[in-house]
């Protein structure tokens, strides 16, 4: 007999309802019930008297996607309960199948039991279990075990490589969490680590408080450690991770991250505090101090007041200058903080900032540090007008001051008019004319500086008036054949402006670290800021070359050099423009196919062509096995102050050795000193359900309490878990 639509329905809706019995991990929805339902079985039957709905023999019902296969499909309209036994299985949407020996669903499909589930998730992983039972919105599973690991093909009674066992397991659907009682996590069946609690979010949760992955690590200064990262949800917006740092010798550190969002803007803080022993910087090297207050804070937030303003802030400070380093909180050598309201306004952009730095080399003096309290800058670009031409103004004024050292302020006005311009005959020429007035005034000069009069070491008033005038003419001849496209393109600049701009009392503060490369021989100003103004005649050349091929590959090339009419006296000696003929700079790309990528940057001497910088950058390999490779000279005129002369080369080698297992090994060496400074392997293994990666790594830097040291760091991921969960 055949049952009427209302009860196939019902039936539908036990098989969603089952879904949610069966598979722990799911967000699947109930499917609606307008969707027609079709069945399929060998005898379908309906007993009047008990008012029972029977479907026999390859019973298939069937509901958009869903697939739901029995033997036995049985509804009873008077208890309301729907049961189907005997090689029940499921196919969901999500690719998920559901198998189960006997179900059971009364109160309206939301109470019911199960007895010998299993369920393959559609990302490969296994639940199983005894049996279940539904009520309300929880599901409970007795003696559940889940593990994502694919089983042994040869063998697939063995167990998985590692695997979840627990007492009871309980999902609520409406927290969207999956708690364990009684856990036990084995690896090849062999109990290695158990828990009376243990929970995780489910799928359809993208975020949930509780433990992520830890790291092992360990190292000559800090011994054994292990960094224990536990994750907060704070509502929709926010969020904190609480991350300690056990050590065996130097305790614990305490640190964290706070982030919140808002309707216009973000905020991130982050920051760590420990007492521990530290070497005084102040004192023989032999000597510590114990238990001293250590700790760093970084933070950052950025707010959009309206669409053309935003404010920001940014704080970086640690406690002293080995810190970060030592707890691996970062490698950098100055840390920067400021706080700033910018303004962008079609053709306009302007920023008042205030800017407070910390050294953390071992030379630094932070007492000499500079303080800037405030800085404006001002940038505007004119509408084009006319044949193309158009303006341009930059304005800004500038207060520095130091505990010890000189103080200065300046009020900086550029006004330029510029002409881009292509003829129609191919070939490209700019103009320019600018006209800069600057005005200072500086306290304290360094009275040791050559360029300062000793009567004139107490400072005072000056300023500058620096027009300069510049042309540029590029003309591209392009050649087209059946191998590659070619470009050969000469370009020739001409500046003039008035010979030694910069007057003595004038001190360098954002000037400093100015050197000739590729990418500013032919700017007319190729300083690195305001403090120096680049005067003088000079004319500018250089030749650039590449081709194409019709696969995507290309090469490039670039030689340039500059002529000066008279020395540059305002530049340091390594600067490439100390003489009258500037040192050649250039480069080369080459990228012939998409397995290798190189490129080369120099500086050679214009006499004998000794190079004063080399760079070289290389990529080779495919992801399988690749290569990298950078190599840096400078010679002892080259050198700066940060970085010093040096000849360094660092290279390091990936491959994937088995569809599992890949590896890496690198190496930081110095060639002037030929010795390495760091050097170190990795090993990853990674399948389907688990993820180990381990690192050993020698540094040999020295600097106060940062010593030689040997670090080894290990980091386990289990897979569809995360982290470890919570505890």
């Amino acid at each position: 007999m055949r049952p009427h639509r209302g009860v196939l329905r019902v039936a539908a809706f036990a098989a969603a309802a089952f879904l949610l019995l069966a598979r722990a991990a799911s967000a699947a929805e109930l499917p609606s019930e307008d969707e027609p339902v079709l069945l399929s079985a060998d005898e379908v039957s309906y007993d009047r008297d008990l008012g029972v709905v029977t479907a026999r023999g390859h019973v298939e019902l069937s509901q958009g996607d869903r697939i739901l296969l029995a033997d036995t499909l049985t509804y009873n309209e008077r208890t309301g309960t729907v049961s189907a036994s005997g090689n029940v299985s499921l196919l969901e949407p999500t690719g998920d199948v559901a198998f189960a020996e006997y179900v059971e669903l009364t109160s309206g499909l939301r109470e019911g039991v199960i007895r010998d589930i299993r369920v393959l998730l559609a990302d490969g992983s296994r639940i199983a279990a005894n049996g279940g039972r539904r009520t309300g919105e929880t599901t409970e599973f007795a003696k559940a075990v889940y593990s994502p690991c694919p089983l042994c093909e040869e063998d697939p009674t063995r167990a998985p490589l590692w695997q979840l066992k627990a007492v009871r397991v309980t999902h609520d659907q409406e927290a969207h969490k999956i708690e364990y009682r009684d856990a036990w996590l084995e690896i090849y069946g062999v109990p290695v680590a158990y828990t009376p609690y243990f929970s995780h979010p489910d799928p359809s949760v993208t975020r949930q408080t509780g433990l992520l992955v830890p790291e092992v690590s360990f190292s000559n200064s800090l011994g054994p450690a292990a960094r224990i990262p536990y994750y907060f949800t704070l509502g929709p917006s926010a969020d904190a991770t609480f991350e300690p740092i056990v050590t065996t010798k130097q305790g614990i550190v305490l640190g964290g991250e706070y982030r919140r969002l808002f309707r216009t803007g973000e905020f991130d803080i982050n920051g760590s505090i420990t007492q521990a022993d530290r070497q005084d910087e102040h004192q023989n090297e032999d000597e510590i101090e114990d238990d001293v207050i250590r700790g760093h804070v970084d933070a950052a937030a950025r707010f959009d007041y309206d669409e053309n303003w935003r404010l920001g802030a940014d704080l970086e400070r640690a406690s002293d200058k080995t810190y970060r380093r030592l707890y691996d909180y970062g490698n950098e050598r100055t840390l920067t903080s400021q706080a700033f309201a910018e303004r962008l306004h079609e053709r306009s952009y302007g920023i008042g900032r205030s800017l407070w730095f910390q050294g953390l080399r071992d030379e630094d003096d932070n007492d000499e540090f500079p303080v800037i309290w405030p800085e404006a800058i001002y940038h505007h670009v004119g509408e084009p007008w006319g044949i193309g031409n158009y303006l341009t103004f930059d304005a800004g004024v500038l207060n520095l001051t130091r505990t010890d050292g000189r103080d200065s302020r300046r009020v900086h006005s550029r006004a330029g008019w510029h002409l881009p311009y292509t003829s129609r005959y191919g070939y490209l020429v700019e103009l320019g004319a600018t006209l800069e007035a600057d005005g200072y005034w500086v306290d304290e000069v360094d009275p040791d500086s050559p360029l300062v009069d000793p009567a004139e070491a107490k400072g005072g008033f000056t300023g500058r008036i620096f027009p300069q005038l510049s042309a540029e003419l590029r003309y591209p001849f392009v050649q087209y054949n059946e191998r590659f496209t070619q470009v050969v393109e000469p370009i020739v600049a001409v500046i003039v402006g008035p010979e030694d701009p910069n007057p003595d009392l004038i001190p360098n503060e954002d000037s400093q670290d100015f050197e000739l490369d590729e990418t500013n021989l032919f700017d007319p100003d190729r300083t690195t800021g305001i403090d120096r103004a680049d005067g003088g005649q000079r004319i500018d050349y250089g030749l650039e070359w590449s081709a194409y091929g019709p696969r995507g590959g290309a090469v490039s090339a670039f030689i340039g050099q500059s002529y000066q009419f008279s020395p540059a006296e305002d530049f340091a000696p390594g600067s490439g423009i100390e003489d009258d003929l500037s040192d050649l700079v250039g480069r080369l790309d080459l990228t012939p196919i998409p397995e290798l990528d190189l490129t080369y940057r120099f500086r050679l001497d214009s006499q004998d062509l000794a190079p004063h910088r080399n760079e070289l950058q290389l990529r080779a390999g495919t992801p399988d096995l690749n290569l990298r490779l950078s190599y840096i000279f400078l010679d002892d005129e080259t050198a700066t102050q940060e970085f010093g002369d040096r000849e360094e080369i660092y290279a390091r080698l990936r491959g994937q050795i088995t569809d599992n297992w890949s590896g890496a090994i690198f190496a930081l060496r110095d060639l002037e000193l030929d010795r390495f400074l760091s050097y170190g392997v990795g090993v990853t293994y990674e399948n389907w359900c688990l993820a180990v990666g381990a690192e050993l790594r020698r540094e040999e830097f020295d600097d106060e309490e940062i010593d030689p040291d040997t670090k080894f760091l290990l980091r386990v991921t289990f897979k569809t878990l995360g982290g470890i969960g919570n505890l």
